[in-house]
């Protein structure tokens, strides 16, 4: 009997063991620095960037943008524009 009894432990036991926990689920990753435009220092960095890597400034920011140097090509202040100024490597606000 109490053969019987430690036999039916040990298998309950083990089937016990063997289930597999409920999946947890997990929520969608969004990536903070992808919601936040690049800001003037992170655009002249990218830039730099450019210019080590390619040897030449980029045409534009969209360029830029294109090839992953910054996450986005950022809204410029009302009524102004960001411009590349090609020869002091760096982005301007006009």
């Amino acid at each position: 009997m109490r053969l019987l009894l430690v036999c039916f432990l040990c298998v309950a036991a083990l089937s016990a063991c063997r289930k597999k926990p409920a999946p947890v689920p997990v929520a969608p990753v969004v990536e903070v620095a992808s919601l936040k435009e690049p800001t003037l220092t992170e655009l002249n960095e990218a830039v730099q960037a450019w210019f080590t890597s390619r040897g030449q400034a980029p045409a534009s920011l969209e360029e830029l943008a294109k090839a992953k140097f910054i996450s986005k090509v950022p809204t410029p202040p009302r009524g102004q524009q960001y411009v590349i100024d090609a020869q002091n490597l760096r982005v301007v606000v006009r």
